[in-house]
């Protein structure tokens, strides 16, 4: 399996959080591509978890070495 480059998996996030949170709090580090939170197929509830796209894998890297807290989640 090929990793995309730009793309981080972002876990432990809040059920609340959607794609305008984490895009929101992610464009402070540079230019977000795209940004996705999973949900269960069969009743539309969010799992905790996301990703996040940068145009920039050079910003994705140095964002993984930060710690973030989005609606009060790390």
């Amino acid at each position: 399996m090929e990793m995309e480059p730009g793309k981080l998996f972002i876990g432990g996030i809040s059920w609340e959080t959607n794609e305008g949170h984490l895009r929101e709090y992610f464009q402070k580090f540079g230019e977000v591509m795209e940004t996705v939170t999973m949900k269960d197929r069969k009743t539309g509830r969010a799992r905790g978890f996301g990703f996040v796209v940068f145009a920039d894998p050079a910003v994705a890297e140095i964002v993984v070495r930060k710690k973030y807290i989005i609606d009060g989640r790390t």
